[in-house]
């Protein structure tokens, strides 16, 4: 096999791992949240917005300690060269291994210290009523150890992910997902029902009153579920390394080792390379440093509506965006999260690497245009009919508790939001995947500047017009425009560059004529939907006719895309029959 054949082969099998990937990864994600979608409906019925708040807070602590620890270095990793034709095969595959293994101990080094700092910063600056909850302490210390046992499953999941192992991956987060949520929703019916006198736990005195013992179970029950999620993790990660690395001839160590093998020095495209030992590739670890400065923004603007509403709401409004964060981007986490994180990782495998030509950057921008075409009609559809029926749909979710707040307007408002946090996922999940060490440090420049346009914008929304979680969204939505331009306009000018000598495919933009077409029909229906129903759905029988039109449109946008879906279909045919 010569060597233009070997490289189509391998971007064939980079392209059809992932594809498999988003689809073990979509499915992992629809069974834990089918698990935490009817636990957390139960739960809801038992538990105050307050409850709701408080443990976002927590999660919120726990998600930005992750963040910063192990971001940068699983963006980083995937860019680790595995085509060395110097050395031995296995050899080679042992010391990319061992290497992804050593980058692993970077977010343990972050992450304890920044563990402590954050927590411990934190609880002295906690609302005083909360302190004095029973279990509370105890739920922060179990925060705490969470993070750290998740950060030592992290040179497992770097492994894997660098592998494209995503059957592995799906099945252990889920189990993990599984029961932490278990766990969480036998502690609060173990209250509810008197199973187990909390009290007496508790070590209380009599002046705490049963709503006070209530909430402290509540976030003890969350702190357990985190803390069985992170333990399970760990569990599953190692055992699986026991069985199927461990001992073999392509293997790691889960030890800092060093390494004995070419180290790079300076970007893959003029890079030398020196035999001398080493822990940490040097040209990884300096595309670390300028990722993860670009990370630093990107998680201000990714979880500063956390930090907003923390400062200027309530925590009965922090508990309702809450449940509008679980609930409004329920879509965006079973579908959009596992195809972004996919095209992540096919992007990094198949142009960060020695193997990179002109081919392999075609077949990635046919894959971007093919993702961005399906969020944009997906997209069309949430837009039409999710403000129009998500109120309806919700209440029968979230019980009588919840539906005299003002959740059931603010969801109308956050089904607008979700097609820019979508559409920005697969844009910058191009752009961290082909952008260089100097792209990345620009784009963290504007970042700063995003990041203080939506502070002031979410400032005017919400203290000057009082538009409270309404303001939010839409200083969210501002924000995700503006991310979205400044990767769009690097993705048009890589797609001008790869198409300079040809005709008629001078813009990334160009591929999208149908959808203009689309949506003067989804414009039409909507109009007509709005009128025939008179405003929003109220029963059954305006939620069918809802789903009929939605239908229709669903129908015009596969008549429209006809050529696309069939060349697609036939390619698979062919595939198959080639394997045959």
């Amino acid at each position: 096999m010569d060597t233009k054949e070997k490289d189509v082969n391998i971007s064939q099998q980079i392209l059809e791992k992932s594809t498999k990937g988003a689809t073990f990864l979509m499915l992992g994600q629809l069974f834990t949240k089918a698990i935490t979608f009817f636990l957390n409906s139960i739960l809801v019925r038992f538990l105050s917005p307050r409850i709701f708040g408080i443990t976002a807070f927590l999660e919120f602590i726990l998600g930005t300690v992750l963040f910063f620890s192990r971001e940068a270095v699983r963006l980083s990793t995937l860019r680790i060269d595995d085509n060395n034709e110097d050395e031995d095969e296995e050899k080679q595959k042992s010391n990319v291994l061992q290497t992804l293994a050593n980058f692993a101990y970077i977010p343990l080094c972050i992450g304890i210290p920044l563990s402590i700092v954050l927590t411990t910063w934190q609880y002295r600056n906690i609302n005083a009523y909360f302190v004095t909850l029973p279990f509370f302490t105890w739920s922060i210390l179990l925060i705490w150890c969470s993070i750290i046992i998740e950060l030592l499953s992290e040179p497992f999941f770097i492994v894997n992910q660098f592998l494209l192992n995503y059957s592995t991956r799906s099945s252990f987060e889920s189990a993990a997902v599984a029961i932490g949520c278990i766990v969480n929703f036998i502690v609060v019916i173990s209250f509810e029902n008197n199973w187990i006198d909390f009290s007496k736990l508790a070590s209380i005195s009599s002046v705490i009153d049963d709503e006070m013992l209530r909430e402290g179970v509540a976030i003890l029950a969350f702190s357990l579920g985190k803390f069985a999620h992170s333990l399970t993790l760990l569990t599953c990660y190692f055992y699986d390394y026991l069985r199927n690395f461990k001992g073999q001839k392509k293997s790691f160590n889960i030890k800092l080792t060093k390494i004995k093998s070419r180290n790079y020095i300076g970007e893959h495209s003029s890079s030398k390379t020196i035999n001398k030992p080493y822990y940490f590739q040097s040209d990884i670890l300096a595309h670390f440093k300028k990722v993860y400065f670009q990370l630093c923004f990107k998680h201000l603007l990714t979880e500063g509506d956390k930090l907003i509403i923390n400062s200027l709401c309530t925590v009965e409004e922090q508990g309702i965006y809450s449940l509008l964060s679980n609930y409004g981007s329920l879509v965006t986490r079973l579908l959009f999260a596992p195809i972004e994180e996919s095209l992540r990782l096919f992007l990094a495998r198949l142009l960060c690497n020695s193997n990179t030509n002109r081919r392999n950057l075609k077949l990635s921008m046919d894959v971007l245009i093919n993702l961005t075409k399906f969020y944009l009609y997906l997209s069309l559809l949430i837009v039409i009919f999710g403000p129009v029926n998500s109120s309806f749909l919700l209440q029968f979710v979230i019980g009588s508790k919840w539906s005299t707040t003002s959740v059931l307007d603010t969801i109308r408002v956050y089904c607008f939001y979700i097609p820019f946090l979508s559409l920005n996922g697969i844009f910058e999940a191009f752009f961290q995947s082909t952008a260089t060490g100097d792209q990345i440090l620009k784009h963290s420049y504007f970042m700063m500047v995003f990041s203080g346009v939506f502070l002031l914008n979410c400032w005017c929304l919400i203290e000057y017009l009082k538009l409270s979680i309404n303001g939010l969204i839409i200083g969210n939505i501002i924000n995700m425009i503006l991310r979205i331009t400044y990767c769009g306009r690097f993705i048009s000018k890589f797609y001008k560059n790869l198409y300079i000598d040809e005709s008629n495919s001078n813009s990334f933009f160009f591929n999208f004529q149908n959808f203009k077409v689309v949506t003067l029909a989804g414009i039409a229906i909507s109009i007509f939907n709005w009128i025939f129903i008179d405003g929003y759905v109220k029963n059954f029988h305006q939620l069918f006719i809802n789903i009929v039109l939605a239908l229709c449109l669903l129908a015009t946008i596969l008549l429209k895309e006809r050529a696309i879906i069939m060349d697609l279909l036939n390619k698979r045919k062919y595939n198959e029959n080639k394997i045959v």
